[in-house]
């Protein structure tokens, strides 16, 4: 049995409830300890996800003490040196993306993985999703053939308002860029992952940001505001080494999750809210379109060769994401997100930046 540590609770998002129901499925770990810097909280979590062998810890020390892996689900700025004093005090660690505000700090963290020989794991799990699982298939089955383009979006509605306050991932300094990173670490993971054996890696990107709600009302000073320091929208096209375009729009005050890939063998689109099916337009690779666009279920074996894994939108690719983190800790089998794959795709997310920054196409300088 694995002794997991959760340190973050978090007070908006709370990605921590994803990792911790995941755990839940999984009958080789249990949570043993919570960590969180907000006096309380720690214990409310324990309460409200009824974690009976789990204890409120009132340090990272004590927390340390009582489990054999953690999982970090805390803000952008504190991920490395988490990491860092996790994998020093001899636990597995899995840590929740993106990995750092700028690729340059995520190499201490990646120093000590290697040095300390613990699974040192980064949390993309998107690719976990099953219809994203199925366009892997379809792609490396030859069905799409020579791919042109892949188009995609990613976003979210809850800071859509100006009422809702200047949280951390609002501020450069605490996360990086913003909508560019929270959202396009997935992004560029996802395309990165599905295409790259077709098209190559991405070799130059061009970006356009801009914040659309400039102040907000600062978190314990009512009446005061401060100013957003990154973006609520970033637009950014990447070109890969084959001359495939992948265009990008992630938004943080209102999107869908559409990803649609368009080839000799016709198309394919993703939406997120239908993560069990794909819609599909198929053709001739020396033909026109012939058919309609029809919607078409994942084949179960895309996903379903684990019983325990919960048939829940968005809860089963972080099922599949722990349970990867666990078979590498038991198992000793290999992971490809390590944290060489949380930095390459930091490295993307700077290039796009460095294009927004200059208003100019900007090579990528990364190996991943």
């Amino acid at each position: 049995m694995i002794r997991i540590g959760i340190i973050g609770c978090g007070s908006t998002i709370g990605i921590a409830r994803s990792h911790i129901r995941a755990y839940a499925c999984c009958k080789d770990a249990v949570i043993t300890a919570v960590y969180d810097l907000l006096e309380g909280r720690a214990e409310g979590y324990i309460r409200d996800m009824r974690l009976s062998d789990a204890k409120a810890c009132a340090s990272l020390e004590e927390l340390f003490s009582l489990c054999d892996a953690v999982s970090i689900c805390t803000p952008n700025c504190t991920h490395v040196d988490l990491t860092v004093a996790a994998l020093k005090a001899g636990k597995h660690v899995l840590c929740e993306k993106p990995f750092a505000p700028t690729p340059a700090e995520c190499d201490q963290a990646i120093r000590y993985a290697k040095l300390c020989g613990k699974v040192a794991m980064i949390g993309l799990c998107y690719r976990d999703i099953p219809g994203l699982v199925y366009m892997k298939q379809l792609i490396d089955e030859g069905k799409m053939g020579r791919i042109f383009f892949a188009r995609q979006e990613q976003g979210g509605d809850r800071i859509a308002s100006p009422q809702v306050k200047l949280e951390w991932r609002m501020q450069k300094d605490l996360s990086g860029p913003g909508a560019l990173a929270d959202f396009g670490s997935h992004m560029m993971d996802i395309c990165d992952y599905l295409l790259r054996d077709s098209c190559g890696p991405i070799e130059e990107i061009t970006c356009m940001q801009t914040t659309c709600i400039e102040e907000r009302e600062i978190i314990g000073k009512p009446g005061k505001t401060g100013p957003v320091t990154n973006d609520d929208v970033a637009c950014w096209i990447c070109r890969t080494e084959s001359g495939t375009l992948y265009n990008f729009t992630a938004s943080r005050i209102g999107a869908s999750f559409v990803l649609e890939i368009v080839g000799e063998g016709g198309k394919m689109i993703f939406h997120g809210d239908k993560p069990f099916e794909l819609t599909l337009q198929c053709k001739e690779k020396n033909g026109g379109y012939a058919q309609q666009p029809q919607a078409v279920p994942v084949p179960e074996s895309c996903y379903g060769a684990d019983p325990n894994a919960p048939r829940t939108p968005f809860e089963i690719n972080f099922y599949y994401e722990i349970r990867q983190f666990l078979d590498a800790i038991q198992c000793g089998r290999d992971t490809q997100l390590t944290l060489e794959r949380g930095r390459y795709i930091q490295a993307l997310i700077q290039t796009a930046q460095d294009a927004a920054d200059c208003g100019e196409t900007v090579p990528v300088d990364a190996e991943g």
